[in-house]
C-alpha cells in the first residue's frame, strides 16, 4: 500500500513535469526507475495509464480519472505539512495536565491563566487529584508533582522548592501553653497528610523528627488547611499555601525558630523530543514564570 501511494505520486509528478527525465530529476530517481515503477503500477492496476511515444507523454481515458484522484492525494499530503507548520508558527490544539489539589490552586491557576492570555487558540484540561497517575496511561501531556519522579520514563524538569511550615489556629493554640520545643507536639492534634508523616525539624545543630500522629490523616493539603482554620489542630503546610491565611491571621507559624525541611516541585512529561508547539510553549511559560522563578533555587540546609 505505501509503495503504491509513492507511485501513485510519481505518477502526478510525470504528468506535471511531462516527462520521465524531468520527473526523475525532481524525484532525485534514475530516469530508468521512474519509468519502471510507472510500468509496475500500470501492471497492478490493470490498465495503461500513459501513451508513450519516442517525443511525448499522453494520458488514457483511466490515466486521466486515476490522475484526479493522484493529484488529490499529493494535494491532502502538502495541506497536512502545511498546517503543521502554521501550528508551529502560532501554537494551537490541547494540552491536558494533572495536579494535587493545592498546586493546581495556588501555582497552576494562574500559570494557566497567563498561558492562555498568551495562546488563545490553545484549550487546556486540567485535571485536579490528589492521585498520582500515570500520564502516559492516562493520556496526560504534563503533571506537576512534589517530588523527584521515579518513573525513568518521564522527563522531570525541577520547578522550585517551597519551604514548609507547623501552622495552626491561634484559637487552637490559646487553649494550651507556648510551644517552645519540638517535643511539646506530642501533647496536640494533628491534621497529618498521608505522603507527609515525618516532619524534619533542625534549629541550628539540633534536629526532631516527629512522626505526626495518625488520628486525623487526608490526602489533599487544602483539606488539611481548611480543618486547621476552623481549629482542628497543627498541619505542616507548603509555603504556596500559607502566606495569605497567615496574613490574614487564621493561621500562625508554630516553632518558628525551628525549620521544616522543604519540598520540591517537578514538571514531568512523557518525552523530551518532538512535542507539540502548544506544550512546548507551556514549557516554557512555566519554566518562566515568577511564581516558580522565585523559589528555583534548591536550598542546602537539607541537602
Amino acid at each position: 500500500m505505501f509503495r503504491q501511494l509513492q507511485d501513485m505520486a510519481l505518477f502526478a509528478l510525470v504528468v506535471e513535469t511531462g516527462s520521465f527525465t524531468a520527473a526523475a530529476k525532481r524525484a532525485g530517481l534514475p530516469k530508468s526507475s521512474v519509468s519502471q515503477r510507472i510500468s509496475q503500477l500500470e501492471q497492478q492496476l490493470g490498465l495503461r495509464l500513459l501513451m508513450r511515444t519516442t517525443r511525448q507523454l499522453s494520458l488514457t481515458f483511466a490515466g486521466e480519472r486515476y490522475l484526479v484522484h493522484c493529484q488529490a492525494m499529493v494535494q491532502a499530503s502538502e495541506q497536512a505539512g502545511q498546517s503543521l507548520q502554521m501550528l508551529k508558527a502560532s501554537p494551537s490544539g490541547r494540552i491536558r495536565i494533572t495536579a494535587p489539589g493545592g498546586l493546581a490552586i495556588a501555582l497552576l491557576a494562574p500559570i494557566v491563566t497567563d498561558f492562555q492570555q498568551r495562546y488563545p487558540e490553545v484549550s487546556v484540561e486540567v485535571y485536579v487529584s490528589d492521585t498520582v497517575k500515570d500520564l502516559v496511561a492516562s493520556g496526560f501531556d504534563l503533571g506537576i508533582r512534589t517530588g523527584k519522579p521515579q518513573d525513568s520514563s518521564l522527563i522531570g524538569r525541577f520547578l522550585a522548592h517551597y519551604p514548609r511550615y507547623l501552622l495552626a489556629a491561634p484559637d487552637y493554640l490559646a487553649q494550651f501553653e507556648l510551644i517552645t520545643q519540638p517535643s511539646h507536639l506530642l501533647q496536640h492534634r494533628c491534621i497529618t497528610h498521608r505522603a507527609w508523616s515525618e516532619c524534619l525539624l533542625r534549629k541550628g545543630d539540633e534536629t526532631f523528627r516527629w512522626l505526626q500522629p495518625g488520628q486525623h490523616v487526608t490526602d489533599n493539603l487544602l483539606y488539611a488547611r481548611q480543618c486547621a482554620i476552623a481549629g482542628g489542630g497543627i498541619t505542616f503546610l507548603p509555603a504556596f499555601l500559607t502566606a495569605e491565611v497567615i496574613q490574614r491571621g487564621e493561621l500562625q507559624q508554630v516553632l518558628p525558630d525551628w525549620q521544616a525541611e522543604g519540598n520540591e516541585l517537578y514538571l514531568v512529561y512523557p518525552s523530551r523530543q518532538l512535542n507539540m508547539p502548544a506544550q512546548e510553549r507551556f514549557i516554557e511559560t512555566v519554566m518562566n514564570h515568577p511564581l516558580v522563578a522565585d523559589y528555583s533555587v534548591k536550598p542546602s540546609l537539607f541537602g
